[in-house]
């Protein structure tokens, strides 16, 4: 059995969708709306509907990162409330339709491509999204279905050597500048040795943004925070600035791809650090399209 005759058993409606589906209603919210729903809920994306409830688009934390540097550029002093319309569009990734009958192996080929998730319609209505999240989790509950494709790699085998990084020193608003000039969902923090601290994403940026009372002055504090503890007071619920660093998750270079798949099905995480043994730098990049490179080469 290959990897798309396993795929080819299965249709969405096979997956482990999320039960509950959070939306913004293009008419009514705005970019501080928006922002307090991702963050409450700690969602990368969220569909934007019109008011039949039909799907418009996606709003992604990477447009709202993309928006903000814009308005930094521009010498904006404070961040104002702007309609959803202003901020669509930045990001990149193209967001699929499927349906709940769609087969599994259609819907993987489109999430691995352009988009990063596929949005479950019913009529033109929302109503789950599938992101590589869902789909690790379904590859770990069917690991052994696929148990001969997995057995024989390691994550040096499967990885993407190449790792973007970012120097500890830098700013927050440096990091989030190189995130959109490079259309990148997430960067390595490394210290003057090159070994990893931790990972900074466009989801710390609307985090942060999630715990501010006045989100207006946001600019502000990007020009002046370090990356490293804006990323780890983003990630606190009390955002009390403590100088806190975020753990960064990571699998050594001969983990067994069966575990990082397991690791990513319990952490939830997008990407992972492989480090060798022993060591502190980075040798690789793990995501969803590193295992489906993995899996199809085993067959």
């Amino acid at each position: 059995m290959d990897f798309r005759e396993f795929l080819k058993r299965y249709k969405v409606k096979d997956l482990p969708l999320p039960k509950a589906l959070v939306t913004l209603k293009q008419s009514q919210d705005g970019l501080f709306s928006a922002i307090q729903a991702l963050s409450e809920h700690h969602l990368l994306s969220a569909p934007v509907v019109d008011d039949d409830g039909k799907l418009v688009t996606i709003l992604d934390t990477l447009d709202i990162a993309a928006y903000i540097v814009e308005m930094e550029a521009a010498g904006k002093k404070a961040l104002s409330d702007e309609k959803l319309e202003k901020l669509l569009g930045r990001c990149k990734n193209r967001t699929s339709c499927v349906t709940a009958e769609e087969g599994l192996d259609k819907v993987v080929e489109s999430i691995l491509g352009e988009g990063r998730r596929a949005v479950v319609l019913s009529e033109g209505k929302p109503e789950s999204i599938i992101t590589h999240s869902t789909v690790v989790t379904f590859f770990n509950s069917k690991l052994k279905e696929i148990e001969a494709l997995v057995a024989p790699k390691m994550a040096q085998d499967i990885c993407t050597p190449r790792v973007v990084t970012i120097h500890d020193h830098a700013t927050a608003l440096t990091a989030f500048q190189t995130l959109v000039a490079q259309g990148l969902s997430s960067l390595i923090i490394t210290d003057d040795s090159g070994a990893a601290i931790t990972v900074v994403s466009a989801t710390d940026l609307v985090m942060a943004l999630g715990h501010e009372d006045d989100k207006s002055a946001i600019l502000s504090e990007l020009r002046d925070r370090n990356v490293v503890f804006f990323v780890g007071d983003s990630r606190k619920p009390d955002r009390h600035f403590s100088h806190t660093r975020a753990p960064i998750i990571s699998v050594s270079n001969e983990t067994p791809m069966s575990m990082v798949i397991e690791k990513f099905a319990t952490t939830r995480v997008h990407r992972m650090l492989v480090v060798p043994a022993g060591s502190r730098k980075p040798a690789g990049v793990l995501s969803l399209l590193d295992i489906c490179k993995g899996l199809t080469s085993g067959a």
